[in-house]
């Protein structure tokens, strides 16, 4: 298939609050390269025509970001300055776009271990949707519980784990970011997408793209990751 018109957002404007106080987790490092820095330079190597923008906390030193986009080749990349909610920095990526049209590609900064080279492979099986997440089946068994007592087990058929890249046609997101539903109380776009009846295609991942929330999740990054 031809290469498609590519705009891909690379969320890393969070505070890392949950990680615990300090450096936003994005920017500790992995073999001495910030996490950032993973995802953008996979995103680097797919072919085709592509605009790459990276939302920033105001609270980042834009120079200091720059100078490690610089060292990494990586100067092409479009820093945007974040707000409040990750769906609002989103948003300021995404009104800055250039190219109207293809396929929007959003993808969490803290997930350094995905290979873009498959990229095209899942546009291509877009057909008949008018976007695409990749996620993982949830294998263990779910309980719900009411001030920590158990009052039943979900049936876990049916039910993912919701990652990142998630892609959409460029056309169908600018429509819902002027639809009536805000954005802004969307836990991620493929939520916005549902709630405009748009249909969102689930794609399984097989490999590891656990989301980096916890030092724990940063040591077995470190583990897994030996080179870039």
């Amino acid at each position: 298939m031809a290469s498609p018109n590519l705009s891909f957002i690379v969320a890393a404007a969070g505070k890392g609050s949950r990680y615990g106080d300090g450096l936003p987790k994005q920017f500790r490092r992995i073999n001495n390269i910030p996490i950032y820095i993973y995802s953008l330079l996979s995103i680097k190597k797919v072919k085709g025509s592509k605009e790459v923008f990276l939302t920033l906390n105001k609270s980042m030193d834009e120079k200091i970001v720059k100078k490690q986009l610089d060292k990494y080749g990586l100067d092409k990349v479009r820093i945007i300055r974040g707000s409040e909610t990750r769906g609002e920095s989103v948003f300021n990526a995404f009104s800055k776009i250039e190219k109207k049209k293809g396929f929007i590609v959003i993808h969490d900064s803290v997930r350094p271990n995905f290979n873009f080279n498959v990229l095209n492979k899942l546009i291509s099986q877009m057909k008949g949707f008018s976007g695409l997440i990749v996620a993982s089946k949830i294998q263990d068994t779910i309980k719900s519980a009411q001030n920590i007592s158990i009052d039943k087990t979900v049936d876990r058929d049916g039910l993912w784990l919701a990652e990142t890249p998630q892609i959409f046609r460029y056309n169908i997101l600018k429509k819902c970011y002027s639809g009536k539903i805000s954005y802004k109380s969307c836990t991620d776009e493929s939520q916005l997408l549902e709630k405009n009846n748009f249909r969102v295609k689930v794609y399984e991942n097989l490999e590891y793209n656990n989301k980096i929330t916890t030092r724990k999740d940063l040591e077995i990054y470190k583990k897994l990751i030996r080179d870039v």
